[in-house]
């Protein structure tokens, strides 16, 4: 089983390369919205965790989920993080939450990723996505191998980005700075696309109904009319979506 997050695609893509023919691969947000915290794994069944590291660290739907889980029979887990750069502490910070479920994460690896965080910043497109995903495909294959054999790596110090990178973030996870253009066609796949169902759709405009989310930038990055931005800043930035999900 993989239980998987991706806003942009990235991570489901990751996921997908790793699954195996017979292999259940769910969304973890899928199981949020069912209210679905009961997993009960086969014998010898693999448990992957895939997702992107948020400000070097977990998304919070990510974290308040397996806060939440109640999984049984997992013998061994592994976890692969995408990224657009690295991921400090972040593995650590899952293995910190899985042991006080008693679920002892087995592996790690980071995962270099096309960056999608054009929140914060212009963001490279073109010739760099298809070969990240390329360099990423390699290693891909080379996780698989160790997975495969539930070879193990040492997890390291949640310190920096528990301490650090997680009030930063938290910091950061206000939805007022997120509006719709007039550009806007009312299609309504951002709100579709919300993980967190964070959007609904008012007059045929978006509305950001919650004060915070995870800001996985699927609404901004997804949207087919480049009218949502985050500040107006975003406006001039590229967009990103895995081409291949």
């Amino acid at each position: 089983m993989i239980l998987y997050f991706s806003g942009t695609g990235n991570s489901l893509y990751a996921a997908k390369k790793l699954l195996d023919e017979d292999e259940r691969l769910i969304s973890i947000a899928d199981l949020i919205k069912d209210n679905e915290y009961d997993i009960k794994l086969n014998d010898n069944e693999k448990l992957g965790i895939i997702f992107p590291v948020y400000f070097y660290t977990l998304p919070s739907i990510v974290s308040e989920f397996f806060e939440k889980v109640n999984i049984k029979n997992a013998d061994y887990v592994y976890s692969v993080i995408t990224c657009g750069g690295g991921t400090a502490g972040a593995s650590a910070v899952l293995k910190k939450i899985l042991d006080k479920k008693g679920i002892k994460l087995s592996y790690f690896k980071e995962l270099l990723m096309p960056d999608n965080s054009m929140l914060f910043y212009q963001i490279k497109v073109g010739d760099i996505v298809k070969e990240r995903i390329s360099q990423a495909d390699e290693k891909l294959k080379a996780i698989k191998e160790d997975i495969d054999q539930k070879k193990t790596t040492l997890i390291g110090d949640s310190t920096i980005s528990s301490a650090l990178f997680e009030p930063m973030y938290r910091l950061n996870s206000k939805t007022k700075k997120f509006y719709a253009e007039d550009t806007c066609i009312g299609c309504g796949l951002c709100a579709k696309n919300c993980p967190q169902q964070v959007i609904e759709i008012k007059e045929g405009r978006p509305v950001w109904k919650k004060e915070t989310c995870c800001k996985c930038s699927s609404c901004i990055n997804r949207c087919p009319a480049k009218a949502i931005q985050y500040t107006k800043k975003t406006r001039k930035r590229n967009r990103y979506v895995n081409p291949y999900v």
